[in-house]
């Protein structure tokens, strides 16, 4: 019974597989070169002379279509399972913090839903009096504990690049401050922020794109296995 299931398993994984590399290398070939013609030279038995299009472009966007629609299902998904867990937790919560949290976490999600569509005033104050200061309040925590971070990786060895790491931090939050007289280290914040910090965002994202296209191009080809194996 067992050596059954198991046949069974490899079989669902192989043939999952297959369907996976061939709709991803037709996806990919009709996002390269769209439709298609071909023509068969006359001297090939059997299919020799025949001719066509291809309309792998097509195959591509409809396998796009299925993708996104796919990905948006399971958002779909992630919000009633978070609005769930949160519930239960609201009524089955061991503890008084717990069920006040998930109780909040309900709320917010009520108001976001509900306050674009009765009171636009509502949605833009939730917006700028509420999201804006509690994304501040955490970018401000990120910077404070980088700045930690920093201490600490000094007090155990003194290096150049924690120094220059140290400094630069130091220099975003002076420029930072409203005083006239730090006007110059403001601009050199702007330009912090506009050419090396957007250089090396632009370069995690490079590195993003390659890491999954060649993850792709792995599955493609069946170098790698699922987790089903």
């Amino acid at each position: 019974m067992q050596e059954s299931r198991s046949l069974a398993t490899r079989l669902v994984v192989a043939v999952t597989a297959t369907v996976v590399i061939i709709v991803g290398l037709i996806t990919l070939l009709g996002l390269v070169l769209d439709n298609f013609s071909y023509a068969i030279p006359s001297g090939i038995p059997v299919l020799g002379g025949e001719s066509g299009i291809v309309p792998a472009g097509d195959v591509a966007r409809v396998a796009l279509r299925v993708a996104v629609t796919t990905i948006a299902f399971l958002i779909l998904v992630g919000v009633v399972n978070l609005v769930s867990v949160n519930v239960q937790r609201t009524v089955y919560g061991r503890t008084n913090t717990a069920k006040v949290n998930s109780a909040v976490v309900l709320i917010a999600f009520l108001l976001g839903i509900v306050a674009p569509f009765t009171d636009p005033d509502l949605n833009d104050f939730l917006l700028e009096n509420i999201q804006t200061t509690l994304e501040s309040a955490l970018a401000a925590l990120v910077f404070f504990a980088l700045v930690y971070g920093a201490f600490r990786m000094l007090r155990r060895q003194i290096t150049f690049y924690g120094i220059l790491f140290v400094l630069t931090i130091e220099i975003v939050l002076i420029g930072a401050l409203p005083a006239a007289q730090f006007a110059p280290l403001r601009a050199f914040t702007e330009w912090l922020i506009n050419v090396p910090v957007n250089a090396g965002a632009r370069g995690i994202l490079l590195g993003i794109a390659l890491a999954t296209l060649i993850t792709g191009l792995r599955v493609l080809i069946g170098q790698d296995r699922t987790y089903g194996e």
